[in-house]
């Protein structure tokens, strides 16, 4: 089975309250559809959450090749190999992430836009997530 696979995190101050948020779709219906509070930590910390928990999940659910759509050119960037990690948080998110997606037949990356309808859905998510905590929404 393929699926797309859409992920977003967000964080409230940088390192501040976080947040994930993902979406597997395949054939035009939505496998599965998550997001959390995460507690503390940076945007790019939960940027690579997303990204892990939605794999995690994917390999649950029997798919084995994957679309990942993600608006954070730092984490396609790592995946794909063609930026390296420093920060030593940084080093073992990536190291789960490749783990998890040496698991799958196949992994494109695709590095879209803010804009893109789907990474507003997740982006969406991750704001109720983090409303939910009574924390004030971020403006702009």
């Amino acid at each position: 089975m393929e699926a797309s696979i859409y992920t977003d995190g967000a964080s409230r101050g940088n390192p501040g309250p976080c947040a994930y948020g993902f979406l597997i779709i395949s054939g035009g219906r939505v496998l599965a559809r998550r997001s959390e509070r995460l507690g503390r930590c940076t945007n790019n910390e939960a940027e690579y959450v997303a990204v892990i928990r939605a794999m995690e999940e994917a390999l649950r659910l029997g798919i084995r090749r994957i679309r990942l759509h993600s608006d954070s050119r730092l984490v396609i960037s790592q995946l794909s190999g063609s930026w390296r990690a420093r920060d030593p948080r940084m080093r073992g998110l990536l190291s789960r992430a490749r783990e998890l997606s040496s698991r799958f037949e196949g992994v494109e990356l695709v590095n879209v836009p803010r804009e893109d309808p789907f990474i507003r859905i997740v982006d969406g998510m991750c704001n109720e997530a983090l409303d939910s905590a009574g924390r004030p929404r971020r403006r702009g």
